[in-house]
């Protein structure tokens, strides 16, 4: 496929805006714990200009812009309601200097690049030598944004594409456990089956997390949310 096509493909698609969402909704679970992660460890770990890397709907443009001094939304296209700072084109370099930026953040992106080498590559050349690398990938998660769906990433598989592109993990962790995800895939199942009762999402949504925070098992996780730096 063509820059363009995939461009053409991805155009006004839409993505979440915004980081509200509600107990009824069918993505709770994950959202839920991954908002949790980015304010508490990940946004407190930026400075300085950031590249939100894949940024989609730019759902934490706001959290992070009391962070840093300078936010760069970036994508191939732009999402419905959404404007880029900086339009990428597949397969090509990012139009900024090496060694530009103070912070990158990823989220949910790694599993639509079909080298995910060149994309960490990427990340390396713009980040500064104490910068960091905020990154969330999938372990578990159903085919989304087909055809441009390509992987998926155990712990270790993600510290190894880290390692063997000079970067150093700081802080890895599950972004919940076997619950969380168990409840995630009943929810996601039950919309593909066109489910819509708000109160069935709740009560999957809240039982879950309930779960999971009773017998914790991170054997299984929906996440991995990572924070890496430049290896010297």
């Amino acid at each position: 496929m063509t820059s363009e096509t995939i461009q053409a493909a991805l155009a006004g698609v839409e993505r979440m805006r915004d980081m509200s969402v509600t107990a009824e909704h069918h993505h709770y679970i994950v959202l839920s714990l991954l908002n949790q992660w980015m304010r508490e460890v990940a946004a407190p770990a930026a400075s300085g200009v950031l590249l939100d890397y894949g940024c989609g709907g730019q759902p934490y443009r706001e959290l992070f812009s009391r962070y840093v001094s300078q936010y760069i939304g970036a994508d191939i296209a732009a999402a419905a309601g959404t404007r880029l700072d900086l339009v990428l084109n597949p397969g090509e370099p990012v139009d900024l200097p090496d060694h530009s930026v103070d912070t990158i953040l990823s989220s949910q992106v790694l599993e639509h690049v079909p080298d995910p080498h060149a994309y960490l590559r990427e990340c390396r050349r713009l980040l500064r030598p104490e910068g960091r690398l905020i990154i969330s990938v999938p372990m578990q998660w159903r085919h989304h944004e087909e055809p441009y769906d390509f992987l998926r990433f155990t712990r270790f598989g993600l510290e190894h594409l880290l390692r063997s592109n000079d970067l150093k993990v700081l802080d890895l962790r599950p972004c919940g456990g076997a619950f969380a995800l168990l409840g995630q895939l009943l929810a996601n199942n039950l919309k593909a089956q066109g489910v819509c009762n708000k109160r069935v999402f709740k009560s999957v949504n809240r039982l879950a997390l309930w779960l999971d925070r009773r017998y914790p098992d991170h054997g299984d996780t929906l996440n991995w949310n990572c924070i890496a730096t430049p290896q010297h």
